[in-house]
């Protein structure tokens, strides 16, 4: 912007005004120019000239007076009249706009003077002038707007933009400027209005020439552009720009967008057909207030029906077939999506999406779709529940709760005092439980908020009827999941009654009960039965002393003591007792031992009348003496295993491994390296084959291999030397076998497994590296194809492992004992009895609050105590046998000594 001073002093009147002209180079522009000069007592009056190229906006301004002083500005004609004058008083800045001709003689003057009372000022004067676009066109009426200004060529996807002059006041007016334009299809327009210098407002009138209703106007002050963005029907329109009480020229843009077909009818009788799933996209405006959909359901099912996109608020209603409102209009403001979510009936019902109240248009994208609901399964009341029957384990069922189901209702039955626990997952809305006894008392209900699982975790239940009710939380439309577990708490079977111990033992399976030997205090060790809930005692002689408890074609045998035979094999038919031999004769004791079950043979040792331990055969029948030489050693006990319908066994003082079928003739010994002293131990079958540790006096114990004939075979020579240390632990998972060894003697065992062969007999996981440290492994225990065990482990100490034989998976199950003691070493909770039970593993362990049963399926969530039995000792759980579906073991609460306890 251009300043000029230090100019001669303007004149005080029109003749000797200074002429701008002279600075500026000609007449007024756009460009401002400031012209800087004083007022005094003796120079009232500064005049100046400038002249127009064209009718023009003139903008003069005068500021930059001194303090306490008052001049004014006036703009003249070329006679020097007044035209316009602020008038203001003080130091005020001044301005004036105001539209001027070029009509001859074409000159005007600025006039400053000093206001009566101001001894004198300096001022700045600005002057510029903005030449008039207008464009010429008559076009103050919608009447001549149809004559002259029809602009409708950019509604086929152009667009429109020109330039005109709109003033209220001066000596060029032109308050209104009207354009029309008729859409032939319905769409959005959008009009902007820039002013150049000036205000200028605008709004779009109907047909009629009226305000549109609502009303589209644009009144932005100043030189701020307007805007309007409207959803219009197809029909003829008007747009007026006017002059809010300036001048100014402008710029007019306008444009518009066709609607797409419109995919949604106007009502119930036309409304869309949509097939589920769905996505349609269209508008809803104030010429396209509503949209109709309907769809059809075959069968019962959850319908999802929401905006996925939204330019602007709209609403959704859910209607039946009448087009009545199922579910109340959603109402979320702005631009949230609304959404419904409805179980409904098979039938045919309508989406109804509708603006909102104030919104012009909405773009929407609408999405439904359905998901079939199976029949109910679960009634609705106690007296139509589902049966669930006896529960003993895990069971589940997926269901679906809400309007039209709103209770699910669940029957089981508890045949002894469990641990319940139940989850509901899946939700996607808010569904609670009620558990409920046969009486109609609540028990527990678990209502969390929203989609949150409901829970309920070792609740101790008595024997009895018992009902889950599933229910909707208010208007909640959810499947879910049911889980239910089951564990029998642990009952305790007293025989000793008070503070004395059965000490119950020799636990086994027959017939689906559990027979095993115990005290009751009264009558000495016996022979007893249990069904889990009754123990009954079996025999009742003195001295009896019932021992080595095994299964034989369907009978009972044992050892047992009386006066007259001493030490004997004895036969239970389930009816009666009966002493089977009398192998040391009258009242001497042969004192049976090793009692195993081959075939349709059961073996044993015994001493005869000489004294020496030799070996003996049931067949049913008779107790006959398999004739060996040598025999075995009265201070060591033999090692037993049947094998390719044969016992094999270890005789000479343990040194040697023989295999007979109970004759003479097919008894031999097997070579084991060509040495007469072995040493065999830890006899294992493997699919079809017998391992066993053995030394063949050059390689030290190692792990040998037998599959027939007179001669076993090294497996593999793993430590170096003549070691003394012999594998431990061999054990069948399947057709593999896994033991522990130190292979480099440096007294670190690890786990090893093989498939009977050398190549395939390998270390699991890096020497160093747990379970390979210390201790190693024990305990090990299969079920199905994982081994589980005892690993050794720096951090975690001793805890329950798993493995398939890979290294990756041989995993810590569980630090069931976490934390470390006062020396800074990790506790150790050693598994022990371990089981399996049915698939799960079954073991006794230390979790640093007490030792109990504890169950597993190889994971960290399901690995969990079972039992409570001594909640502030230790239980100490031994003798873990399965019969059936129950799990029997012996324990001691602290407070009846060590007795027979169920799950």
């Amino acid at each position: 912007m251009p300043t000029y001073s230090g100019f001669p002093d303007p004149g005080n009147n029109t003749t000797t005004a200074l002429n701008t002209a002279t600075y500026i180079g000609g007449s007024l522009t756009s460009t401002s120019n400031t012209f800087q000069d004083s007022l005094s007592s003796l120079d009232r009056n500064d005049y100046y000239k400038f002249t127009l190229s064209s009718s023009s906006i003139v903008t003069l301004s005068l500021d930059g007076l001194a303090a306490n002083s008052n001049a004014n500005l006036i703009l003249t004609d070329s006679n020097g009249s007044t035209i316009t004058a602020p008038g203001l008083s003080g130091n005020a800045s001044e301005n004036i706009r105001f539209t001027l001709n070029n009509q001859p003689p074409n000159t005007y003057y600025a006039r400053i003077y000093l206001v009566t009372g101001t001894v004198s000022t300096t001022y700045n004067l600005t002057l510029s002038a903005e030449a008039i676009q207008d464009s010429g066109i008559s076009d103050n009426t919608t009447a001549l707007a149809n004559t002259n200004r029809d602009i409708s060529g950019f509604v086929n996807g152009g667009s429109y933009s020109g330039t005109d002059f709109v003033a209220s006041s001066g000596f060029v007016t032109d308050t209104s400027d009207y354009y029309k334009f008729t859409l032939n299809n319905n769409g959005t327009i959008g009009i902007n209005l820039n002013p150049s210098s000036g205000n200028a407002d605008i709004q779009l009138l109907n047909s009629s020439g009226q305000s549109l209703q609502p009303a589209a106007t644009s009144t932005q002050t100043g030189t701020n552009q307007d805007s309007i963005n409207r959803s219009l029907a197809a029909g003829n329109y008007y747009i007026q720009v006017y002059a809010a009480a300036d001048s100014t020229n402008y710029n007019l843009q306008v444009n518009f967008t066709a609607d797409a077909p419109d995919q949604g009818g106007n009502t119930v009788a036309t409304a869309t057909n949509i097939s589920l799933p769905a996505t349609v996209s269209d508008l809803v405006s104030t010429s396209d207030t509503q949209d109709y959909y309907k769809f059809t359901l075959a069968s019962t099912a959850l319908v999802d029906i929401g905006f996925t996109s939204l330019s602007a608020d709209a609403n959704l209603t859910l209607q039946n077939q009448s087009g009545n409102a199922i579910v109340p209009t959603t109402n979320q403001s702005g631009t949230t999506l609304d959404a419904i979510r409805r179980s409904l009936n098979p039938g045919t019902y309508n989406i109804l999406v509708t603006r909102a109240a104030g919104t012009t248009t909405a773009n929407y994208t609408l999405s439904a779709v359905a998901q079939t609901i199976d029949p109910d399964q679960a009634g609705n009341n106690q007296g139509v529940a589902q049966n669930l029957g006896t529960l003993n384990g895990s069971i589940s069922r997926s269901e679906f709760v809400g309007s039209i189901d709103t209770n699910d209702y669940y029957k089981f039955n508890l045949n002894t005092a469990s641990s319940f626990n139940l989850s509901l997952s899946g939700l996607s809305d808010n569904a609670d439980v009620q558990l409920i006894r046969s009486n109609g008392q609540q028990i527990p209900i678990t209502n969390q908020t929203g989609s949150t699982n409901e829970t309920i975790s070792n609740l101790s239940l008595s024997a009895g009827t018992y009902y889950i009710r599933i229910y909707p939380s208010g208007s909640a439309e959810t499947f879910y999941n049911l889980d239910i577990t089951v564990e029998p708490q642990a009952q305790q079977l007293e025989i000793n009654l008070g503070l004395g111990s059965s000490d119950p033992d020799n636990l086994t399976t027959w017939n689906n009960a559990l027979y095993f030997t115990a005290n009751d205090g009264t009558t000495g060790i016996q022979l007893w039965r249990s069904d889990g809930t009754t123990n009954t005692r079996i025999t009742n002689a003195s001295g009896f002393n019932p021992d080595e408890l095994i299964v034989f074609n369907n009978k009972l045998y044992f050892t047992a003591t009386n006066s007259t035979f001493g030490t004997e094999l004895w036969e239970y038919n389930a009816a009666s007792v009966t002493r089977i031999s009398d192998i040391n004769l009258n009242a001497g004791s042969s004192n049976p031992s090793n009692l195993t079950v081959v075939g349709n043979k059961l073996f044993f040792a015994a001493v005869d009348s000489s004294n020496i331990r030799k070996l003996w055969v049931y067949n049913s029948t008779s107790v006959s003496l398999v004739d060996i030489n040598p025999s075995f050693s009265s201070s060591q006990s033999p090692t037993f295993t049947a094998f390719n319908s044969k016992l094999f066994f270890t005789a000479k003082n343990n040194s040697e491994l023989w295999s007979t079928d109970g004759t003479v003739g097919g008894t031999q010994v097997i070579s084991v390296g060509g040495t007469t002293q072995s040493y065999p131990a830890n006899l294992r079958v493997v699919d079809s084959t017998l391992y066993f540790t053995a030394s063949n006096g050059t390689s030290g114990f190692e792990v040998w291999k037998y599959q027939s004939g007179t001669t076993a075979s090294l497996l593999k020579d793993i430590t170096p030397g003549n070691n003394g240390f012999a594998p431990t632990y061999l054990t069948a998972v399947g057709n593999t076998l896994y033991f522990v060894t130190d292979s480099d003697n440096d007294f670190n065992l690890e786990l090893w497994k093989s498939d009977g062969t050398s190549g395939g007999t390998v270390n699991i996981r890096t020497n160093g590296q747990a379970p390979n440290v210390g201790l190693g492994s024990f305990n090990l225990t299969a079920i199905a194809n994982s081994l589980y065990f005892v690993g050794n482990d720096a951090t975690t100490g001793l805890e329950l492992w798993k493995t398939d034989g890979t290294d990756a998976n041989t995993v810590l199950v569980k630090d069931i004992w976490t934390g470390s003691n006062a020396n800074n070493q990790p506790n150790n909770s050693i598994p022990t009895s371990l089981v399996n039970f049915n698939g799960t593993l079954a073991f006794a362990a230390s979790d640093g609050s007490n030792r109990e049963v504890w169950l597993s399926d190889g994971t960290t969530a399901n690995t969990r105590k079972v039992s409570n039995i001594n909640a502030t000792g230790n239980a100490n759980p031994g003798r873990l046998t399965v019969v059936g579906t129950q799990l029997f073991f012996t324990a001691n609460n602290g407070t009846n000594g060590t007795e027979l306890y169920v799950l």
